[in-house]
């Protein structure tokens, strides 16, 4: 670490704090500005930025400041371990020893500060894990995350191959790229693996996708003869499993409101090698287009927005974008979205509802209200679904991932049959 970088850093840091972007937008504006940096100073710089934000709270009681720049001093510090000298020559005007830092590290007891979670989050995490498994679960949530990646099975039906392709073209150990343990289409590689520049990626036989996003696909359960609508499509990432699941066939539509998304979709669906698949631009849930197709489809997926709380591990600024209020606002958008996309589903048609999200005011609370008003759907059971395809994750009325059972983000989903 060097000066110039030290004040590079503490520069985007605090132009992230003051801003309403999410951080991986920031940090992409940074290096767009500085296309001077080398490959491994970028990545110095995106490891400690996200390192700071991942435990901007643990740093704020630590430093007992919210200059960005004594952010970076404090992950330099307990994370890398720097020495006193080290310091003054990034920061002369740093006026405490590092061994006061780490003592004012051991004296933290409260977990969700040593852990930097909003208190309203760490009661949540506390309500689904005992004691015996909360440190787990918070020292993963505090950790970066890993790679996921799909085989595009209309292009490549064995993930053996692609798992020798990484092996022999990626500078890791080979050792570390491995099947994912739950979903049959997923491989995991160590995060920072580059792969933009593969032939197997830029040739569609793969797709960045988590894996409990690819287990979402399999739930959806769509095959070749069936009318299938993606309602909250965004960039398409559940789009393309679903229209791999399907092998090309069958009528695939992606709705959303975002008309960019929609484009990356469009650029992505060309090199994915999919044909049945048609995007469809809308002004809101109750867009005319929507309206006309009323009953036709035999699944209608509504992966709705949400906190995406589920994914802090790889997102980790959205600890600090939402609260309670916030999280209750969000409800009743999902809510009003279900609602609308249900007008799809034909009789004996299934609605899927999905969320990266692991509390239950986005998830079954929004299932229950729905259920409450619309006595012509039912829950149907997932767990037959997940045999059929061999995927060894339990559940009941719905499918639910843990993060120490899993090691995987958080995801969520119902099925709701249409009966009557």
């Amino acid at each position: 670490m060097n000066i110039f970088l030290f004040k590079k850093i503490s520069s985007t840091l605090y132009d992230h704090l003051n801003s309403e972007h999410p951080a991986d937008s920031n940090l992409s504006y940074f290096f767009k500005n500085n296309a001077n940096l080398g490959l491994k100073e970028r990545s110095e710089v995106a490891e400690i930025y996200y390192g700071i934000i991942r435990n901007k709270l643990l740093y704020e009681n630590l430093m007992q400041s919210l200059q960005p720049e004594h952010f970076v001093i404090a992950h330099l510090i307990i994370e890398k371990n720097f020495s006193d000298e080290e310091i003054k020559t990034l920061c002369p005007d740093f006026t405490f020893s590092t061994q006061t830092l780490k003592e004012r590290l051991k004296k933290i007891s409260d977990l969700s500060i040593r852990y930097s979670l909003p208190e309203w989050i760490f009661r949540k995490l506390a309500e689904t894990y005992d004691d015996k498994n909360i440190k787990l679960v918070l020292n993963k949530l505090n950790s970066p995350s890993y790679l996921d990646v799909r085989v595009n099975t209309i292009k490549e039906k064995s993930r053996d191959v692609i798992i020798k392709n990484f092996q022999d073209n990626l500078s890791i150990n080979p050792k570390k790229v491995t099947a994912s343990i739950h979903s049959p289409i997923g491989i995991r590689l160590p995060r920072g693996s580059q792969i933009q520049n593969l032939p197997i990626f830029k040739d569609g036989l793969i797709e960045v996708q988590d894996e409990g996003s690819q287990i979402l696909s399999f739930i959806v359960d769509a095959n070749r003869k069936h009318m299938v609508a993606d309602f909250c499509a965004g960039a398409g990432g559940k789009t393309l499993a679903l229209g791999a699941m399907m092998s090309g066939s069958g009528r695939l539509y992606a709705f959303d409101v975002n008309d960019k998304r929609l484009m990356n979709l469009r650029k992505r669906l060309k090199r994915s090698g999919l044909s049945n698949t048609v995007c469809h631009h809308i002004n809101n849930e109750n867009d005319i287009r929507i309206k006309r197709l009323r009953g036709k489809f035999d699944r209608v997926l509504v992966d709705a927005p949400c906190s995406g709380l589920g994914t802090i591990r790889r997102n980790p600024d959205l600890k600090w974008k939402h609260d309670l209020e916030s999280i209750f606002e969000m409800q009743k958008k999902q809510l009003n979205i279900l609602t609308a996309a249900s007008k799809l589903t034909k009789l004996g048609g299934r609605l899927i509802y999905a969320t990266c999200s692991f509390i239950p005011e986005e998830n079954e609370d929004v299932i229950n209200s729905f259920l409450k008003d619309n006595s012509d759907f039912k829950i149907m059971s997932i767990q037959p679904i997940l045999d059929k395809y061999n995927i060894s994750v339990s559940s009941e009325d719905f499918f639910k991932t843990k993060f120490d059972e899993h090691d995987m983000d958080g995801f969520f989903a119902a099925i709701l049959e249409k009966v009557n």
